[in-house]
Order: C-alpha cells, then structure tokens, then sequence
C-alpha cells in the first residue's frame, strides 16, 4: 500500500500523539502542527492528501483555516477534517460552509478511524479494466487519458462514435466515456443508442455522457437511452476520477455476482461429470414439456439410454477412463439432439432424452440413427453400444403422464431391450406393464 501524507494541527499534544497513532496504523505519513499560520505556510511547501485540524486553533479557527487554505492551489480538493472537542451545530454549519469535507468529535476515534481506511482504500486502489473513451478535443482526451491510465486502467481512444462503435463490438469493455457531439455522422447520443440495442440480454456497460452544451432535455434523454452518469463541461479531474471509480467497481461487482449465480445454477442444474442437465433440472423443465404437449394436444416422446456394459468397461480400463468414456459420450449425445429437445443424466449410466411434437414412430427412426452413428464414436478408442427404451405421450391418450410415469415406461421398455441382447431398442407396449 503506498503511504499517503497527513498533516495534524493541533496544539494539544497528547490529543497529537492519539490521532497521529491512528493515522500512522491506517498507513499515513504524518507531520504535526500546533497552528494554523504554520500549517498555511507548510501546505504551500508539501503536498498533503488528508488533513485534521483542530476546531480551535490559538491564531484561528477551524472554519477559518478551511475558507484559507481552499483558496490555495492544489487543495480545492483536499480532504480536510474538522476535530471538536463537543458536538455544535453551529460550528458544524461554519466549518462545512467553509469547505471542510467532514467534522468528527475527539470523543469517538473509531468513526474516524472508519472514514481514514476507507479514504486510504479509496486513494490508493487501482483499477483493472478496460475503457472506451470516444473524445473529439484532443486536448481533452490526452487529460482524461492520463487520468485514466494512472489509475490502473486500459483505454482505447477515439475521436468519431464511428470508430468507437467498432470497437465496442468486439467487446471486453468496463466502461464507455463519450462526448454527446463528435467528429462524423454518428453523435455520442446515436452511438448510446447502438450500444444499449446491441447488449440486449446482457449486462450493460456503464456509459458516462460528457457536454460541454448545457441541455437539459438532451441529458433527460441520455438517461432514458441508459446512460449511468453524466459530466458538464469544464469537466473537473477529480469529480471524473470518482465517478469513473463508481461506475467501473459496479459494474464489476455486478459481473462477479452474476458469475456466481451462473456457477450456483450449474452446480444445482448440471451434471458435475457429464455437464449435461442432471435429474433436478429434467424434472423442472420437463414439466413445462408436458403441459404444453397436452395444452396444444402434441405427441412427447421419451428415450432412455442405457450403455452397455459399462461395469466391464470400468474393470478393464479403470474407473477413471469409464467417466471419460461418459463424458465423452454426453458431449456426443448433447450435439446429436435438436435445440428444442432435452437430453440429461438421470443416474449413472443412465440418459434420458425428452422429445418435443415426437410420436413412438419418428422416435424410434430417430434412435435407430443414433445407433448407427454411435457404432463409429469410440470415445477413447473404446467401442460402445447402448440399449434404449421409448415410451410417447399421445395427445389422444385416455393416460395423462408425467415426467416419472412416462420414464417408468421408457425404463422398462429399455430393460426390454437389454433382455433382447443388448444394443437395440424397444418401444413400450402396454402389455409390457
């Protein structure tokens, strides 16, 4: 952590020495101060990010002080904190009015405790991340751009939306800075619009607006285009700086929770050796599959596969080769589906594959092809059959399934085939029950 540098006026010296151990704990360097006349003369000479001054000085008070030193260069934006020996709203009210970022009373450190990590978190964190910044002053853009990369982060510079939008295309952003009017046919407006079309689904990019036009219903428009923030120009340094802080850790975060939540829907959803739908997520799509079929009065189909032999396959190779063997195989079998169709792990060697608008018939054509093909997909070079029972909902059915009713049928018409010799398929017939 790179140690910032602190000045304390204070005439009390034990006061001095318990806020100095403070400062010095969260990780300042800290000079020490007895009045305000030195302290002046000292922040003309040393630049000081943080400074606690002392409600009553000897030569001047602490609103005093402030309203002096916010007239000197460099310290516009200086954090400078007032210390009160009691809590007055009259004082409070002097020393705000007079430009100090903050009051806290001597009697509670730990709140200012609090606000000195936090300050020292925020000054000294770097960003990782990527910006897009379109700027047609290039005075400008150079100013913004050597902020930007002092902080960490990655910028891609533009003049013209035109080329802004290209590269925006090919993704891989944090953020987008962009003037409203721009070089070219294309407006920063235009360019916000294309970027919130295109993401559609997706988490949106922050985008920042910039105008050094004062509009109000153009900004009212920005935002209702989707716009995060807006700056006017002369667009000050430092106001940027945090927002650009804002905007990039929230999206970030946002992204973050989002892969996790994506990681918690695969690990409740997916089956951890195959990646195909496990049981959970067959039952809680599969529900949706039946309702439909019998509201719209169309056939559903289920197969079940079986693979053959497969306690054979794991003692002769390994236990670890035979999950290969399956793994393999459930990417195979997750290309051979349609879209619109289910293919999941039920339990072990088990898969099941649910139809949409598919009667027995075209079910069965479709499984005598998918046994064919297997016969030349040797997943490490280790053949495979499969036995595979159907069994179809019909829509004129007198039997309104469901997921277990049907895959009971489906099961049992599989054992059938297996009874049959194995790497075949049989379709349930009611007096298979």
């Amino acid at each position: 952590m790179c140690a910032l540098n602190a000045l304390v006026i204070d005439p009390n010296e034990q006061a001095n020495g318990t806020l100095c151990s403070v400062l010095e704990k969260v990780g300042f360097n800290v000079e020490l101060l007895a009045t305000g006349y030195e302290a002046l003369t000292r922040v003309d000479q040393k630049q000081f990010s943080l400074i606690c001054c002392n409600n009553s000085l000897p030569d001047l008070s602490g609103s005093d002080f402030c309203g002096q030193l916010r007239a000197m260069p460099n310290y516009e934006f200086c954090s400078v904190l007032i210390l009160s020996e009691q809590e007055d709203a009259r004082s409070l009210k002097q020393g705000l009015l007079a430009g100090a970022t903050d009051i806290f009373p001597k009697s509670d450190l730990d709140d200012l405790e609090a606000y000195l990590h936090q300050f020292m978190a925020r000054e000294t964190r770097e960003l990782i991340g990527r910006v897009l910044l379109i700027e047609d002053s290039r005075v400008l853009q150079a100013i913004v751009l050597d902020m930007l990369t002092d902080m960490g982060l990655d910028v891609d510079a533009f003049t013209r939306a035109e080329e802004g939008w290209e590269a925006f295309q090919h993704g891989g952003y944090d953020l987008v800075i962009t003037d409203v009017l721009l070089e070219g046919t294309m407006s920063g407006i235009t360019l916000v619009r294309k970027i919130r079309r295109f993401e559609e689904g997706s988490v949106n990019v922050p985008i920042i607006a910039t105008s050094g036009f004062e509009n109000k219903s153009r900004r009212v428009e920005l935002f209702h285009l989707g716009v995060n923030d807006f700056i006017s120009k002369p667009i000050v340094r430092e106001e940027l700086r945090q927002r650009v802080m804002n905007q990039v850790t929230s999206y970030q975060s946002l992204k973050e929770l989002k892969f996790q939540q994506s990681s918690l829907y695969s690990l409740a959803m997916l089956d951890e050796l195959t990646q195909l739908f496990n049981r959970h997520a067959l039952r809680e799509f599969g529900e949706k599959y039946f309702s439909e079929a019998y509201r719209f009065n169309r056939p559903l189909c289920m197969a079940v596969l079986d693979v053959d032999c497969l306690k054979q396959i794991n003692e002769q190779y390994g236990h670890e080769k035979g999950d290969m063997v399956l793994a393999e195989l459930a990417k195979w079998l997750k290309r051979f589906v349609r879209d619109v169709d289910i293919v999941a792990r039920w339990a072990g060697d088990e898969f099941v594959f649910l139809i949409r608008e598919c009667n027995d018939e075209g079910a069965q054509i479709l499984m005598e092809r998918l046994l064919e093909r297997i016969k030349q997909f040797k997943p490490l070079d280790i053949p495979v059959t499969v036995s595979i029972g159907i069994a179809a909902a019909l829509p004129n059915s007198h039997k309104k399934h469901t997921l277990n009713s049907l895959f009971d049928q489906a099961d049992s018409a599989m054992y059938k085939a297996k009874m049959a010799g194995r790497n075949c398929i049989a379709i349930y017939q009611k007096d298979d029950a």
